[in-house]
């Protein structure tokens, strides 16, 4: 009776020591490659206006939700980089994090800050918190797809007057 107890109780802690073991995770070539994108090429589409690069590298159920928890469609993100000029002063973007959730779904965290106006006019250094999922996407140029986007954190600390 207590080798079947012993063994009743293996099988069924079996699957949670399997749900322990962690997610595997990308190489450092990945994860290089993940930072390119974050600081470099996700940002340049903007820039550029480059609603082309941009449609191919959001996911067709890309999600972008606002820090007042909204969601907009990829279209409506499409359109506003079509209708918005986004050419901020000495913009750079750190990644503080990469978190798989398996080979190919990511999500990388960071920080963005630029230099511009606030609403009064005045210098500030605009800053924000990011957290973006993204799916590996072999067949495509950058070998990921974003699937999501969300921002927080929204800033705009005063800079020295100079």
């Amino acid at each position: 009776m207590r080798r079947q107890f012993a063994a009743i109780s293996l099988l069924c802690a079996a699957p949670l020591c399997i749900a322990n073991v962690s997610a595997p995770t990308g190489t450092a070539e990945d994860e290089a490659r993940l930072k390119e994108i974050k600081t470099t090429v996700w940002p340049a589409f903007y820039r550029s206006q480059n609603v082309d690069g941009l449609s191919h590298f959001l996911a067709p159920t890309f999600v972008n939700i606002s820090p007042d928890g909204n969601a907009s469609t990829r279209e409506a993100e499409l359109k506003g980089v079509t209708e918005n000029a986004w050419n901020p002063v000495n913009f750079r973007y750190i990644v503080k994090r990469i978190d798989w959730h398996g080979a190919n779904l990511v999500t990388v965290t960071g920080h963005g800050m630029s230099e511009r106006t606030d609403d009064k006019g005045k210098p500030c250094l605009h800053s924000y918190t990011s957290s973006n999922l993204l799916k590996r996407a072999p067949g495509s140029e950058h070998g990921w797809q974003a699937l999501s986007s969300h921002v927080s954190g929204i800033r705009c600390d005063a800079l020295p007057a100079g």
